[in-house]
C-alpha cells in the first residue's frame, strides 16, 4: 500500500463506462466540485493510504474503477487538501452517490448501494442527535444550573445515546452479515450491570472487571474487513491505555490472550502484533520494553510473520533478544573493569549496599556534565537516609576522565576500559585469561544496550534491576517506591 501524498504523481483514470474487466466502479457526483483532482483513500488501523485517484470533470463527477475488487471496509474522499465523507466498500460491483458541497452528509443521495444507503442514513441520524444535544450540553455546563436539573439532563443526553445504539441494534438485526453490522458491532462496548446489592467501591470493581472481560465480545476476529477501519485499532487502543493494568505481566498477560483470538484471520494477526510491538516500543514509561521483547520473540519470527522479510524480522529479533537480559527485575550483568588507581578491578557484585546506581558515562559526553554532578550531589544529600552507592563505567581510562573525577568530586566506584584495549587485540585476551575482566565488561556497550549516555540503572542488594534508563530525580521516585513497598508488606 502506498501512504497518501497529496503532491505525489498522479495518474488520473479515464471516466470511461464500466467494463467487464472492472471489479468496482465508484461514481460520485458532487454540486460545486469541477475540474479538481479527487482521491479514493481506505484505512488500515489507524492509518490512512490512498488507494485511488481521479478527477471531477466540468459536471462535477468522478469515477474510480479497478480490475480488483478493494477490500471491504470505511474509505474516504479527500480532494483540495480535505477529507471530504466517508463511504463503504463492501464488493459492490456499483457505488453510486450524489451530493454538493453545502451538505455532503445531509444532502447525500445514495442512487446505488445497500450499504451505503444504511450508512448514510445512520450518519444523518447521528448528526440530528447531536444537533438535539447540543443545547442540553451547554446547558448542563451553565453556571447557575442546579443538581437536579443536571440530572435530568444528564437521563435526556442517556437517551439520545440509547436511541443511536438502539437504531444500529435494528440494523445488526436485520442486515447481520453486512459490512455496516460488522461496524457496529465493532464499535459496540458492554454495559455492566447495576450491581445494586454492592457497595459503590466494590460495584465499581465488579462493574470494571464485567467491562474488561467482555470488551471483545462482539469484535469477529476472523472478519478482516475489521482492520480496514479505525475501530479495531481503536479498541485495541482503548483496552491496553485504559482497562489492562499498566504493568508488564499484565499486559503480556492480556496481549498472548488478544493475539491468540486474532489468529482467526491473518490480516487481524498481523494487524495486532505490529500494533503492540511498534505500541511498547515507543513507550516512554519504564520497563514496557518487556512487552516489546515478548512481542518481538514470540510473535515476530520467521514462522508467524508472513509480512515481514528476513532482514526485518532478524532486526526485531535482534533487538528483542539485546533486551531480553536488562528487563527490570532481572539480575544485573556483572562487570569488572579498572579502577582510577590502574591497579584494582574492582566487580559489580562486589559492591555491598542496598542500592547500586549502575551509571555508564563519558567525561566528553555534553549530558553527562551536567547529569553526573547532580548525581554526585544527590549521593551525598541522602548518605544518612539510603545505603547507596554508584558504580560508574565510562571507556575512557585517561587523564580527562580522572580529571572529571577531581573537579567534580565524584565519589563513586570509578571504572573503564583500559585503552590499551583499543590499540591491542592481545591485550583484552591476556586481561581476559587472567580473571581480570571479560568480554561481557570490556564490551559493555552492547552488553548493556548503551547507545547512548548516560545510561543509569538502579539495582537493589541482590543486584536486581529495579529501574532503568533514569535520572537523577528518578531514581529517588524508585528508592521512595521501593521502601514503601517494603513498609507495606
Amino acid at each position: 500500500m502506498k501512504k497518501l501524498f497529496l503532491f505525489c504523481c498522479i495518474v488520473f483514470l479515464s471516466l470511461g463506462a464500466f467494463s467487464q474487466k472492472d471489479a468496482y466502479k465508484i461514481r460520485i457526483k458532487i454540486n460545486g466540485k469541477k475540474d479538481v483532482p479527487v482521491y479514493l483513500i481506505n484505512y488500515f488501523g489507524e492509518q490512512r493510504y490512498y488507494k485511488d485517484t481521479a478527477a471531477f470533470n466540468s459536471e462535477g463527477v468522478a469515477v474510480f474503477t479497478g480490475p480488483k475488487h478493494l477490500p471491504g471496509g470505511i474509505y474516504g474522499l479527500f480532494s483540495e487538501e480535505k477529507l471530504l465523507f466517508e463511504l463503504l466498500l463492501n464488493e459492490e460491483p456499483l457505488v453510486d452517490l450524489e451530493t454538493d458541497t453545502e451538505d455532503y452528509i445531509n444532502h447525500m443521495k445514495v442512487k446505488k448501494s445497500e450499504e451505503n444507503k444504511l450508512f448514510f442514513e445512520h450518519l444523518a441520524l447521528v448528526t440530528k442527535k447531536q444537533e438535539e444535544s447540543k443545547p442540553l450540553q451547554e446547558r448542563y455546563n451553565a453556571k447557575d444550573v442546579s443538581e437536579a436539573e443536571k440530572k435530568e439532563i444528564s437521563v435526556k443526553l442517556e437517551q439520545i445515546g440509547e436511541d443511536i445504539n438502539t437504531y444500529r441494534l435494528g440494523i445488526v438485526e436485520k442486515y447481520p452479515d453486512m459490512l455496516i453490522s460488522v461496524i457496529y458491532r465493532t464499535m459496540k462496548e458492554p454495559k455492566a450491570p447495576e450491581y445494586p446489592e454492592l457497595s459503590d467501591s466494590l460495584r465499581r470493581v465488579k462493574q470494571y472487571y464485567y467491562v474488561k472481560s467482555h470488551y471483545f465480545d462482539d469484535v469477529d476476529f476472523g472478519d478482516e474487513r475489521i482492520n480496514y477501519t479505525p475501530l479495531y485499532h481503536n479498541k485495541l487502543e482503548k483496552y491496553f491505555k485504559q482497562l489492562v493494568v499498566p504493568v508488564p505481566d499484565s499486559i503480556i498477560k492480556e496481549a498472548d490472550i488478544i493475539i491468540a483470538r486474532s489468529k482467526a484471520n491473518q490480516e487481524t494477526f498481523k494487524y495486532t502484533v505490529h500494533y503492540l510491538l511498534s505500541h511498547y516500543e515507543r513507550s516512554k514509561i519504564m520497563g514496557m520494553d518487556a512487552v516489546f521483547s515478548h512481542i518481538g520473540l514470540n510473535y515476530y519470527t520467521h514462522e508467524l510473520a508472513f509480512w515481514a522479510d528476513s532482514a526485518q524480522i532478524e532486526k526485531v529479533q535482534e533487538r528483542a533478544s539485546k533486551i531480553s537480559p536488562l528487563l527490570i527485575g532481572k539480575p544485573a550483568i556483572n562487570l569488572s573493569l579498572l579502577d582510577t588507581a590502574g591497579t584494582n578491578w574492582p566487580r559489580l557484585y562486589h559492591v555491598s549496599s542496598k542500592y547500586t546506581v549502575l551509571v555508564f558515562w563519558d567525561p566528553d559526553c555534553g549530558h553527562c556534565k551536567k547529569e553526573m554532578p547532580k548525581l554526585a550531589h544527590y549521593v551525598d544529600s541522602v548518605k544518612n537516609t539510603y545505603d547507596l552507592k554508584v558504580y560508574a563505567v565510562s571507556s575512557q581510562h585517561d587523564e580527562a576522565w580522572k580529571k572529571f573525577i577531581r573537579d567534580h568530586k565524584l565519589d563513586f566506584i570509578n571504572v573503564a576500559v583500559p585503552m590499551e584495549v583499543y590499540k591491542d587485540q592481545n591485550k583484552a585476551t591476556e586481561l581476559i585469561i587472567n580473571g581480570h575482566t571479560d568480554l561481557r565488561s570490556l564490551n559493555y556497550h552492547t552488553t548493556y544496550d548503551v547507545y547512548s549516555t548516560p545510561q543509569i540503572y538502579l539495582l537493589d542488594r541482590n543486584k536486581k534491576i529495579l529501574g532503568k534508563k533514569l535520572d537523577t530525580d528518578l531514581i529517588d521516585e524508585v528508592i521512595k517506591k521501593t521502601e514503601e513497598k517494603e513498609k507495606n508488606k
